[in-house]
């Protein structure tokens, strides 16, 4: 499964399958009917095919397109995706990038492919694009092919650029000054062919080679625009098709690769036949020449677990070594200057890797977090998903009969359940999978259609006699990568490589419902009638949920080690800390402009909704859902990234010489010059909030931030904000300069809310009283301990009790330990208008030294997609209804938290109730870098043992901060106490409570005195 199935894909396949240069697929949309905006991931890496690659001149960068529609800037030496470029992206095969060349002075980048709307007979579609290569900003585009590019190339000394495709016309641009995209076309030349695969300059850019995929190769005399005769051994190759083209380092030699394995190098002055190789067993996908006399060829089709790329001696035919570096079909190749570095690109997950051919060693690995999905299931009985990533058949071609492991699972969430995070699959024989047989009817692919593809036939069988036949071609997949029986055996579903997705009835053969929203090849699915769900798996990566009868999609979802995100066609996901910034929407500003992408994580504030997502899956319907919990909002994503998020950069200000011992200098610029206005600037140095700033002009668009750090490494991290409640993030690290002095100590300001009285909720708990007994022990003895044992480590301490006095009073003892911290006249009822004011108002107080410790204990619940405290003061308006305005809104006291300057920590005992979950606590405290724990995760609540005299979660951080968390002499650490309260919570719940912690991005600091 995965790439190794139809390894070609879908466009690559169309290079030799297409005629009359009619690029054939799936239908496309007219360019009036396309939305302005497309869902996609962003995993830093491609997530489809890569179809052409290049070095920069001078080595150090690598640039790759893809058939993900972008092209992406690499540091290949860190690994790191520097830059992604987006054109007009449109449905099906609109914006797909066959092809780039960096210009020679490696200020440019040409970009060719599929930038159409239509279908053949709706060109034109074959534009140039042409890339500021610092900027990513589109500088011209260069109109003259009607159809497709598949090819480009720079000559030597930058002053033509040669384009051909599928007109057989090979196109040549050069500069011109008077033109308004500094360019002009110069000559056409005719290959006498429909399809121009490659192009390749040599003899010092006096010569210009061609390959094509229906009439053999072509050489010309550039600067005559004359055609030069090949010889006699040339012919045969006009009936095969020619993919891979290649120029030595010394611009004599030009190398072709055909389909049948065929590799012949050709002298570039004349044209005439300088040796044949030994054919291969494998389609030349791509060839490079390298260093030393080596040419490396990759396989382009049909690779199975071999072939993946062979280092032949140029002179000799022998081979030199294989590169087995790939896990599947290798598209694309190309080398640096002087030919000492190698980089393939292919593979499963469409990985770009840069390797030194003389001895094989890989350098670097280029690729995204994501993985194809390879196989799923589904357990209806407990409402659980399950899925793997393991090709289930690396030795061949295509294997939709075998199901993949599945390793993997996820509870989906219902009305009593919500969502968890995913858990290794421990029974996986639970699963129900695809299914090929039921009943008297069956399944079974054959090799078939026009080009003999593996799978291109789908049998259906009955009673042992195949019945009926489906033969896919580029109008409905191509191949049957993936399919089951459904209804009994009365219908079947089938998935195509190219995303395709089509329900039949088996006794006809005819299509009775398409399901859309892959752009992958769909590598496993499985149906479940008492689930009324299908669930499918593709080389996009993602998994994805669909109502079984009515065929709409629910949501889809991508996982990537730790990290995961479930997202609705309407906008609206949920996530995992980092999740949301694998995804977003690619915005388009006309096809003669780049695009625009804005990731889920900015646009927060409005589509991070959990509760949305749930209620979705739970009703089996993400319109519904959409309707039923914010009625009459049905364009609000249109609206939204109607607006241009903040953009902006932030580097190290050149000039330190006057900033302040213990701070650097962050200059911030272009905001003004993207066109979108920052309200204002939030700052994290490291984990400590340095509090928000107004924009201020230091130097035309430039603003000068003097931003605390520590010595050492600091992380800055900048927030701008726009009026719209867009948000966008930029980071920058900084070596803090060691000073003399040593560093202040920050105040402790330290705030415990203790609720266990609710006078007005005497039998809104499941009909009894909702008083609890522990929250006021728990937040006092907390105080107490924190008195002792961290108050030391700084400067002074100042505190806000928020406990019920009643519940001090029953205790005479407790409430005169908690007075020797806190005077009598400063603890105040923990009502909802308290709570409000004084946690505002108190957490407006810590500077950007010091360190903020909330801690809070009670009841919590949840209401639709809102979750609250509840005060002492809490009430209902009926049996069924609570009365909001008596309730404490969580996001206000988040606010306030997040507010505070210096160090964040938030300690939550709320969770006693069933069901009642904050996850956005979870969301919104780790973006901003806020140090959390809670008494429980999703679905468990939290648990009070009369033996301890608290909650357990509270006793736990006791003990903890007391010395039982202490790992060292230093005293109790960040990270100690968080591993002991996870241990220490299981196994005093017997494993029925589970915390929660976030301390993601926070030095290991030291919280308690030994």
């Amino acid at each position: 499964m995965g790439a190794a199935k139809i390894s070609f894909r879908l466009m690559r396949a169309c290079r030799w399958l297409v005629t009359a240069g009619a690029l054939v697929g799936a239908s496309v949309a007219q360019a009036q009917d396309a939305p302005d905006f497309h869902l996609d991931l962003d995993t830093g890496g491609h997530s489809a095919q890569v179809t052409d690659l290049a070095f920069t001149p001078d080595g150090e960068d690598l640039v790759s397109a893809s058939d993900d529609k972008t092209i992406r800037i690499w540091d290949w030496q860190s690994g790191v995706s520097l830059r992604t470029i987006r054109g007009y992206l449109g449905n099906g095969n609109d914006g797909k990038v066959f092809a780039i060349a960096v210009s020679p002075d490696g200020k440019t980048i040409a970009a060719g492919g599929y930038f159409g709307p239509g279908l053949g007979d709706k060109p034109p579609y074959g534009d140039i694009r042409l890339f500021d290569f610092a900027t990513g900003k589109m500088k011209a585009v260069l109109k003259g092919a009607d159809y497709a590019i598949y090819d480009l190339a720079f000559s030597p000394d930058g002053k033509i650029l040669a384009a051909g495709g599928g007109d057989g016309v090979v196109y040549l641009w050069k500069p011109d000054g008077q033109s308004a995209t500094g360019w002009t076309l110069d000559k056409k030349l005719d290959a006498d062919s429909w399809h121009i695969d490659k192009l390749a300059f040599a003899a010092q850019g006096t010569r210009l080679a061609a390959t094509t995929t229906d009439n053999g190769i072509r050489l010309w005399d550039v600067a005559k625009g004359e055609e030069i005769a090949l010889p006699a051994q040339a012919e045969p190759l006009r009936d095969v098709s020619v993919m891979a083209l290649a120029t030595s380092p010394d611009g004599s030699l030009f190398a072709t690769g055909s389909k049948d394995g065929q590799i012949q190098l050709w002298h570039a002055a004349d044209g005439a036949l300088a040796r044949t190789m030994p054919k291969q067993d494998f389609l030349i996908g791509s060839l490079t020449f390298a260093k030393g006399g080596l040419l490396v060829a990759s396989c382009g089709y049909r690779c199975a677990d071999k072939h993946r790329s062979v280092v032949l001696n140029a002179e000799t035919g022998e081979k030199a070594r294989d590169y087995a570096g790939h896990d599947g079909t290798v598209y694309a190749s190309t080398a640096n200057a002087d030919g000492s570095l190698v980089a393939t690109a292919g593979g499963t997950r469409n990985a770009i890797q840069v390797w030194d051919p003389a001895t094989g060693e890989r350098k670097a690995l280029l690729q995204g977090s994501g993985e194809p999905v390879t196989a799923v299931g589904i357990n209806a009985a407990n409402g659980t998903i399950a899925w793997g990533n393991a090709n289930p058949c690396p030795e061949r071609v295509a294997c939709p009969e075998e199901l993949g492991a599945l390793d993997r699972k996820l509870e989906l969430p219902t009305a009593e359940r919500f969502f968890d995070d995913p858990q290794q699959l421990t029974e996986p024989g639970s699963f129900a999978r695809a299914a090929m047989t039921d009943g008297q009817w069956s399944l079974h692919a054959a090799a078939g259609g026009k080009d003999a593809l593996e799978n291109a036939v789908l049998e259906i069988g009955h009673g042992g006699q195949v019945v009926r036949r489906i033969e896919n071609d580029a109008t409905n997949g191509f191949a049957h990568s993936a399919f089951t029986l459904i209804d009994d055996g009365l219908g079947l579903i089938t998935g195509g490589n190219d995303g395709t997705l089509l329900e039949y009835k088996t006794a006809t053969a005819r299509v009775s419902g398409e399901f859309t929203g892959h752009t992958g090849e769909i590598n496993a699915m499985v149906a479940s009638q008492k689930a009324g769900l299908l669930v499918t798996g593709s080389a996009d990566q993602t998994l994805r949920l669909w109502n079984l009868q009515t065929h709409e999609l629910i949501v889809s979802m991508f996982f990537a080690g730790s990290q995961w995100i479930a997202w609705m066609p309407q906008g609206y996901y949920y996530s995992s800390d980092e999740g949301d910034k694998l995804i977003g929407w690619h915005v388009n500003q006309g096809r003669d402009h780049e695009g625009r992408f804005i990731r889920a994580g900015q646009l927060k504030k409005y589509l991070w909704s959990p509760e949305m997502v749930r209620r979705a899956i739970i009703l089996r319907s993400a319109k519904q859902a959409v309707k039923e919990m914010r009625p009459g909002v049905d364009n609000e994503l249109q609206k939204l990234l109607q607006r241009k998020p903040p953009e902006f950069g932030i580097r190290l200000a050149d000039d330190q010489s006057k900033v302040r011992d213990g701070y650097v200098a962050v200059e911030i610029s272009g905001a003004k010059e993207a066109g979108a206005d920052v309200a204002g600037f939030s700052i994290l140095s490291n984990s400590r909030n340095v509090g928000d700033i107004a924009t201020r002009s230091a130097d035309g668009d430039k603003t000068i931030v003097e931003v605390p750090v520590e010595n050492g490494q600091n992380t800055i991290r900048i927030t701008g904000t726009n009026e719209y409640g867009y948000l966008t993030e930029r980071s920058v690290e900084a070596i803090a300069r060691k000073t003399e002095k040593a560093a202040a100590k920050g105040k402790l300001y330290v705030a415990v809310i203790g609720v266990d009285k609710y006078p007005f909720l005497t039998n809104a708990c499941s009909g009894h009283a909702c008083d609890l007994r522990y929250p006021v022990d728990d937040a006092t003895e907390f105080l107490k301990v924190i008195a002792q044992k961290s108050a030391p480590l700084f400067s002074s301490m100042e505190t806000l009790v928020l406990v019920n006095r009643e519940a001090l009073d029953d205790n005479p003892d407790k409430a005169q330990q908690t007075y020797t911290v806190a005077s009598a006249d400063n603890i105040m009822e923990p009502d909802s208008h308290t709570i409000d004011d004084q946690l505002a108002d108190f957490l407006d107080k810590p500077g950007e030294h010091d360190t903020t410790i909330v801690f809070v204990a009670g009841h919590g619940i949840n209401i639709d997609e809102d979750y609250y405290f509840i005060p002492t003061d809490g009430r209902k308006q009926d049996a069924d209804r609570w009365k909001r305005s008596s309730l404490v809104d969580w996001s206000d006291i988040q606010k306030s938290v997040e507010r505070a300057k210096g160090m964040r920590f938030m300690l939550l005992d709320t969770c006693h109730a069933a069901n009642a979950f904050n996850p956005r606590l979870e969301k919104d405290a780790q973006d901003a870098r806020i140090v959390v724990f809670s008494a429980t995760a999703a679905n468990n609540t939290a648990a009070e043992l009369p033996e301890l005299g608290h909650g357990v979660f509270t006793y736990s951080i006791l003990e903890g901060l007391r010395g039982k968390a202490r790992t060292s002499d230093g005293g109790v650490t960040l990270f100690g106490l968080a591993d002991f309260i996870s241990r220490e919570v299981v196994r005093l719940t017997a494993d029925k409570q589970k915390p929660f912690y976030y301390v993601g991005g926070v030095e290991n600091i030291v919280l308690a005195e030994p």
